[in-house]
C-alpha cells in the first residue's frame, strides 16, 4: 500500500507502548525510518501547504502583535538566530532561498514567497521588522531565542503563533525552570533540569531535536491561551462527530542550536497536525497510540488535557482495529 505524503513523511511521537514525560533528545538532521517512511532529514519543514501557514502567520501576528516579544538585551542573539534560519534555510532549499554575503552586508532571496531583502548584519534600521519577526515571517516553525546567563536559560525573545496551550507574552523572561513548571511530578522536573544542562554544555552549532505530542479537535495550529475563547469550549465540550475526521495527533518537532556567535539557544517549535484517520492507515501507529492513551499516567493526562479527549480517541482506535 503506497501511503500519502503527509503519512509518509509524518514524525510520530509514540517509540513505545507506553508514555512516561521525558527529554528524548536526539541530533538533528538526521533522517530517521519509521514504519511508514522517513522524516527528519532536514531541520525547517515545508509542507505543501507552506505559502498559506507563513501567511497566516504573519496575518496572526499582524493581529495580535503581542506574539512577538523581544527583550533589549536580546538584540545581538536575535541577529544570531536570524542569521541561522536564513543561512539553514539556503541551505536546505536552495532552489527556493539564497543568501548573499559581502562582509557585514547580505542580500536574502525567498523565491518561494517573492522576498528580496538587503541588510547589514547587526543594523536594525537595514531590516523593516525586528530580525526575529522578519525571520519568522520566512518559516513554518515558530522562533524561540533562550538566553544563557549566569548557569540558566531564559526567554529573551520569540514569535510564537501557534502555541500549544502557553503564551509568549506572559511567559517572556521566565527562566528554563520555571517554563516547564506546569509539568507534573518531581521526575519529570529532574529530566527538564537535566536538558537545560544539556543544552548550556552544547558547543556553538550543535543542534539537537525532540518530539512533543497532544490530541486536538481539527487541524487549528494556533492553541495559543491568546485564543483560547475560539477553540476551548468545543473542547470542553467535546464536540465531536466523526472522531477520525476531527480528532488529530498533534506532534511538536522542537529543534534546539546553539547558536554560533553569542552562545543563546535558538528554539524551534514545528507543529504536524495529523488526523486519526489518517494514523489510521498505519496499524503499528493506531496501536501504540491507543495504547499510550489507555495507559497514560493520571498526572500525564491531566496535564496534556486526555482525560475525555485521550478515551474517545482511543475507542475510535480500537473500533478500527482488525479482528
Amino acid at each position: 500500500m503506497t501511503l500519502p505524503d503527509d503519512v509518509a513523511g509524518y514524525p510520530f511521537p509514540l517509540p513505545y507502548d507506553t508514555y512516561r514525560v521525558s527529554a528524548n533528545v536526539e541530533q538533528a538532521g538526521v533522517e530517521r525510518p519509521t514504519e511508514a517512511g522517513s522524516w527528519g532529514r532536514d531541520m525547517l519543514h515545508v509542507g505543501p501547504d507552506h505559502d498559506a501557514v507563513v501567511r497566516l502567520r504573519s496575518e496572526i501576528l499582524h493581529r495580535e502583535p503581542r506574539r512577538f516579544v523581544a527583550a533589549p538585551h536580546a538584540r545581538a542573539a536575535s541577529w544570531d538566530a536570524m542569521l541561522w534560519l536564513l543561512e539553514r534555510m539556503a541551505r536546505e532549499r536552495p532552489t527556493e532561498a539564497s543568501l548573499e554575503r559581502d562582509g557585514d552586508r547580505y542580500r536574502w532571496y525567498n523565491h518561494r514567497l517573492g522576498v528580496t531583502r538587503e541588510f547589514t548584519f547587526g543594523d536594525d534600521t537595514s531590516l523593516p521588522v525586528h530580525p526575529v519577526t522578519f525571520a519568522g515571517r520566512q518559516v513554518e516553525e515558530d522562533v524561540v531565542v533562550l538566553g544563557a546567563r549566569e548557569g540558566e536559560l531564559r526567554l529573551d525573545a520569540g514569535m510564537v503563533v501557534f502555541a500549544s496551550v502557553w503564551s509568549i507574552g506572559f511567559d517572556a523572561g521566565m527562566s528554563f525552570a520555571e517554563l516547564h513548571g506546569p509539568v507534573p511530578g518531581d521526575e519529570a522536573r529532574r529530566v527538564f533540569e537535566r536538558a537545560e544542562r544539556f543544552l548550556l554544555g552544547l558547543h556553538p552549532g550543535d543542534a539537537y531535536r525532540r518530539l512533543n505530542w497532544g490530541l486536538q479537535l481539527d487541524a487549528r495550529p494556533d492553541l495559543s491561551l491568546d485564543t483560547f475563547p475560539t477553540w476551548g469550549p468545543r473542547r470542553a465540550a467535546l464536540d465531536v462527530v466523526d472522531p477520525g475526521r476531527e480528532v488529530h495527533l498533534r506532534t511538536e518537532v522542537q529543534h534546539l542550536i546553539r547558536l554560533p556567535l553569542t552562545g543563546s539557544v535558538l528554539f524551534l517549535i514545528g507543529i504536524r497536525p495529523l488526523p486519526l484517520e489518517r494514523v489510521a492507515l498505519v496499524p503499528a501507529w493506531a496501536a501504540r497510540l491507543r495504547s499510550v492513551l489507555e495507559t497514560l499516567d493520571p498526572d500525564t493526562s491531566d496535564y496534556k488535557d486526555l482525560a475525555r479527549l485521550g478515551s474517545l480517541a482511543a475507542t475510535w482506535l480500537r473500533d478500527q482495529a482488525p479482528t
